[in-house]
């Protein structure tokens, strides 16, 4: 078992199809499968959790897992069910999906004895290693009753283990697949927020302001609602300006920009991996001002990847580290 620090992925994993007119291609994809893929390049050992079917869209995904050297000891392949694509078309720079429903990741599987005992003993190891937990979801594999009671049983499993962990909640919202009131229960127990500009205004009923202000209100008024768990961090990504980041008690956001990329080839999979290095910065215990600068220019770098993820490993290595 690893005695690196636990990092426990769930949500959804696909296939982003581009259309002809942007290349025609079929790229691994699904914002937790990103996350985690990110995370096992930059040398952790995550337990992604998720759905695919039993077909040959499903069977390709776990091989590519094993390839990287990923456990798939947390996907259930359920017969029937398709894992399906999602199409991707570019429009203005700027990805937009068409996501179908009632797919495998629609239907992630409570744990069975097999994963529960995987998960407790991720979490053993990472307390007797005196090393940080996390536990990462997102908003969209949570559109389905199935796999978001999964998730939040999950979630809840997790927070009650002794050890020091916390939720990484992604608000990576795909109209028309969420509802407020469901957006608003997952942020109450997410120790981390991550979202864009967007995002920020949805979760915040529209407040006013630039980005500095908004951020500072956003981040005050979760702080202050008595049914949030204490607020480490809320990170607003802005894209090719970089990232703010608001903690408890600060006065104004700690502000990054983003370098250029050195080549462009689309944005898909850039938000996945700037979450992916700022978790793996609270896991290492860096401080924000350390990894999210990493995590901008990481962002960057995948700019330059036809999809999210690479199979290079050294594509991974962080210049601070």
């Amino acid at each position: 078992m690893s005695n690196k620090p636990a990092a426990i992925i769930v949500g959804e994993v696909l296939w982003d199809c581009f259309s002809e007119r942007d290349g025609g291609r079929r790229i691994l994809g699904g914002a937790p499968l990103n996350v985690a893929w990110n995370l096992a390049g930059l040398g952790l050992d995550p337990l992604f959790i998720s759905a695919v079917g039993d077909d040959e869209l499903g069977h390709e995904i776990l091989a590519r897992m094993k390839a990287f050297g990923m456990s798939t000891t947390g996907i259930a392949v359920l017969p029937g069910v398709p894992t399906r694509t999602v199409q991707v078309t570019m429009i203005d720079g700027e990805p937009h999906y068409e996501i179908v429903k009632d797919v495998a990741w629609d239907q992630i599987p409570r744990p069975d004895a097999s994963l529960s005992e995987a998960i407790s003993e991720r979490l053993a190891a990472s307390h007797r290693t005196g090393n940080p937990a996390l536990f990462y979801h997102g908003s969209l594999a949570c559109r389905d009753e199935r796999s978001r009671s999964t998730i939040v049983g999950l979630r809840d499993l997790v927070l009650n283990d002794p050890i020091d962990t916390h939720v990484f909640f992604d608000v990576n919202l795909r109209a028309p697949h969420y509802e407020r009131s469901t957006l608003d229960l997952l942020r109450k127990s997410a120790a981390y927020i991550k979202l864009n500009l967007d995002e920020l205004a949805e979760l915040s009923d529209g407040i006013r302001g630039d980005a500095v202000e908004q951020t500072m209100a956003a981040g005050r008024s979760f702080e202050q609602d008595p049914d949030q768990v204490p607020l480490s961090g809320l990170l607003v990504t802005r894209g090719s300006d970089g990232a703010l980041c608001y903690t408890p008690g600060c006065s104004e956001p700690l502000q990054v920009h983003s370098p250029a990329p050195e080549e462009m080839i689309d944005p898909v999979g850039a938000g996945d991996a700037f979450a992916a290095v700022v978790m793996h910065g609270i896991l290492a215990g860096r401080p924000f001002t350390n990894s999210l600068h990493d995590a901008v220019a990481f962002a960057s770098k995948v700019c330059g990847l036809a999809g999210a993820t690479c199979d290079i490993v050294d594509f991974y290595k962080l210049p601070s580290c």
